[in-house]
């Protein structure tokens, strides 16, 4: 496969599968974000059932639901700094020991205080879990396969959310809770085997190691000198090594760390207001007020699913198309089906199909943009150095926006109506879907280390784009010579 002026392998060859198995082992680790989110869906319902033992409050309601996404940003930071220190491996494995005591704690639980301690518990298990599958992935993968593989996260985000809701409508939520923990150990496990990726052995130790550590990732038939070339002469360039917490904090505020953090927060913010977390949280209640004629319970495993094998097609899309057009697509489809929603509720006198077949549509456009592009161009945006406890702060915001909206959600809807809420979102969609054309970088087919170069370039996104064909052709000259040299030397 070949992408400007240079040759990938393509999708079938061993080399690519051998990216794409990593990714898969890898985001077993992101399922258990699906099976945290889709709980509360499941468990809210049975909580206010007349045969419950515990019976929550409106306002305990909205801490069950909310309070994953309030304690997920203390996960996100601690997994940013432990991945830049102790590594990306160990901190992967290290993700699932609050994700187990969790589960445990709120399977055991008696009232609803302790039901939102353990949900708190889950939160930084899920905070966790954000971050470092999705650091790990982008260092380990060639730029084909890069957005295919970043994509992973959100489709096995899809799996769990799926899964749960599921497994919800047969089991009581005590079992689901006995049932997650019990994969949350086997992960813990299985986790501790998985190499280390050559981008923090390379900082961390020797060239020697990281080639070894590259090998695994690329296969003994794949001739990885040059790539080996480019990584060196990028760490030489950029004086990468380990840094103490001044010159850490120091780099959290150059121009190539604030202007990808802005991007990505100011993505995250037109993610939430455009309603797609809350869809997420409270998919039965939603479909609840819509006036769908179709049993809620039954509709949000339709939503799960259609989540799922969207973000399937969605992994498929990302090995040919930009990720700037999937974000567009996205933000004006759900944009658009907002509006219509939002006056159909408004004026529909008697229960349809309708609103269920919206949301659904709804659901497609989101998963295209809104649940994949921010998460798969975080990592890559973000510079080495700094690149897990960047994505640790972004993962922070995004969680704590994600709580406002969700704990905000009953009350705003009970203020301004269902109706207009949708209505709402669906302006917000369409003007982030501006935003998003004008600062959105397009980053497929770039190596870390031009990406990187993009954003200490000064320039805006815009020439920056125009010029990029350019600084690519150039690096990639120096680095064929540097590799020459290093050939006649041999």
């Amino acid at each position: 496969m070949q992408q400007g002026d240079k040759q990938y392998p393509g999708f079938w060859t061993r080399t690519s599968l051998i990216q794409f198995g990593y990714g898969i082992w890898v985001n077993l680790t992101a399922m258990s974000i699906g099976l945290c989110y889709g709980f509360s869906a499941v468990q809210i319902p049975q909580l206010n059932a007349k045969d419950s033992d515990i019976h929550p409050s409106l306002f305990e309601d909205s801490l069950v639901a909310s309070i994953l996404t309030l304690a997920a940003p203390i996960g996100c930071v601690l997994c940013g700094y432990l991945a830049d220190t102790i590594g990306r491996r160990k901190v992967l494995a290290l993700t699932k020991l609050p994700l187990a005591l969790g589960w445990l704690f709120t399977g055991f639980a008696r009232n609803p205080i302790q039901i939102i301690l353990g949900r708190l518990i889950l939160g930084i298990g899920c905070g966790m879990a954000m971050s470092s599958p999705r650091v790990y992935v982008t260092e380990i993968c060639l730029p084909n396969m890069r957005g295919v593989v970043a994509a992973m996260p959100n489709l096995f985000v899809a799996v769990g959310i799926t899964i749960q809701a599921a497994l919800g409508s047969v089991f009581k939520w005590r079992i689901l809770c006995y049932i997650c923990g019990t994969y949350s150990v086997v992960m813990l496990i299985a986790n501790f085997f998985l190499p280390e990726t050559p981008y923090f052995v390379l900082m961390k130790d020797t060239e020697d190691k990281a080639k070894k550590s590259l090998t695994r990732f690329r296969g003994r038939d794949y001739d990885i000198d040059a790539e080996m070339v480019q990584i060196i002469e990028f760490k030489s360039a950029n004086n990468i090594e380990k840094l103490n917490f001044r010159e850490l904090i120091r780099a959290l505020f150059k121009p190539s760390s604030c202007k990808p953090f802005f991007v990505i927060f100011s993505y995250f913010v037109a993610m939430q207001f455009a309603g797609v977390t809350i869809l997420m949280m409270w998919t039965i209640e939603v479909l609840k007020a819509s006036k769908t004629s179709l049993d809620p319970r039954y509709g949000n495993i339709i939503l799960g699913f259609t989540r799922l094998s969207t973000a399937c097609l969605t992994t498929v899309l990302l090995f040919k198309v930009g990720r700037k057009a999937l974000a567009l697509v996205s933000a004006i489809g759900v944009g658009i089906i907002s509006v219509f929603l939002g006056l159909y509720i408004h004026y529909a006198t008697r229960p349809t199909i309708l609103p269920q077949l919206c949301f659904m549509a709804y659901m497609v456009f989101a998963t295209f943009g809104y649940y994949t592009i921010p998460f798969v161009v975080m990592c890559e945006l973000f510079p080495l150095q700094v690149r897990g406890l960047l994505g640790g702060l972004s993962l922070s915001s995004f969680n704590i926006l994600m709580f406002l909206a969700t704990f905000c959600f009953p009350y705003l809807r009970d203020s301004l109506g269902f109706a207009f809420t949708v209505l709402m979102f669906g302006i917000i969609s369409l003007l982030s879907a501006v935003f998003l054309y004008y600062f959105l970088p397009e980053t497929k087919g770039l190596t870390l280390r031009e990406i990187e170069e993009y954003f200490k370039s000064g320039r805006s996104v815009r020439q920056s784009q125009t010029k990029l064909p350019a600084l690519m052709k150039d690096a990639a000259n120096k680095s064929a010579t540097l590799l020459n040299k290093l050939k006649i030397n041999k």
